[in-house]
């Protein structure tokens, strides 16, 4: 749920995009394009369970998988979803690579100055982890400890800002849980929804420390500026499957619990 300006990294990349975005006028698709093709591109990180990950099949899945193809039926065509690196998805986006992204990115003024948003279509906040017998009670027992974070989260860009500690930085969850698990660090900061499914489905040995000053955001789908039409169909089909019952479905099957506020 997460993402940007964390990194000089992603800071970097966001800066190429547009600068080649500018220069080559590269646009993504239109709505009418995308129905012609049948297809809509969506980004994802397929790092993310339960929101998206590779099952023991081989197969993308999850709750941002089933929304988009839910979402795409609505609209006319297939979802055809794809996994990227988180850290460059809003580059992909800006380039005109994916018509948008349904994968857990939180609505932030940050990313506004370069993706497009739609309404959310769930919330999650930012949440601080740690093994059952850790030490640690609250922020201000981190200083000096190794904190990991998922690059490109905005739990990341927080921990680079704000931190008295030493940042690790991680692709995706599961790396990011194995590090706190085996001891590589001392606490993990990260959206509280999928850490505490995993903890609930791998019986991890971490608890949830309270922490105010972290964040709470809508996440919601992006898209390349400058695409009102298909920002109102991704709105419009989101909407319908809100109406029609068949988000409360997707949101029973993978999350168990109402996230919508």
């Amino acid at each position: 749920m997460k993402k940007l300006q964390l990194c000089l990294a992603t800071i970097l990349a966001m800066t190429l995009a547009v600068m080649f975005t500018n220069v080559s006028a590269v646009e993504a698709r239109t709505l009418d394009e995308i129905k012609k093709a049948g297809v809509l591109k969506v980004a994802n990180s397929g790092a993310y369970p339960p929101f998206s990950f590779v099952d023991k099949g081989g197969n993308l899945v999850g709750f941002d998988v089933d929304i988009a193809k839910a979402v795409a039926k609505k609209i006319g065509v297939k979802a055809e979803v794809m996994s990227t690196p988180w850290n460059g998805i809003i580059a992909a986006l800006v380039v005109g690579k994916f018509d948008t992204c349904i994968c857990s990115m939180s609505d932030t003024e940050e990313r506004r100055k370069a993706v497009d948003f739609t309404g959310s279509y769930y919330y999650s906040g930012q949440s601080l982890w740690v093994v059952n017998d850790s030490k640690i009670q609250s922020i201000k027992d981190l200083k000096g400890k190794k904190v990991g974070t998922v690059l490109g989260e905005t739990s990341n860009k927080w921990a680079v800002e704000n931190g008295n500690w030493t940042n690790m930085t991680y692709q995706g969850l599961p790396d990011l849980l194995l590090a706190l698990t085996t001891g590589r660090i001392n606490a993990a900061i990260s959206d509280d929804v999928p850490i505490a499914l995993a903890v609930k489905k791998n019986n991890y040995k971490i608890r949830m420390v309270e922490a105010k000053e972290l964040q709470r955001y809508p996440a919601a789908f992006s898209l390349q500026q400058g695409k009102p039409e298909l920002k109102a169909a991704l709105q419009k089909a989101l909407d319908e499957i809100k109406a029609d019952g068949t988000y409360q479905e997707i949101v029973a099957k993978w999350i168990g619990h109402d996230i919508s506020k």
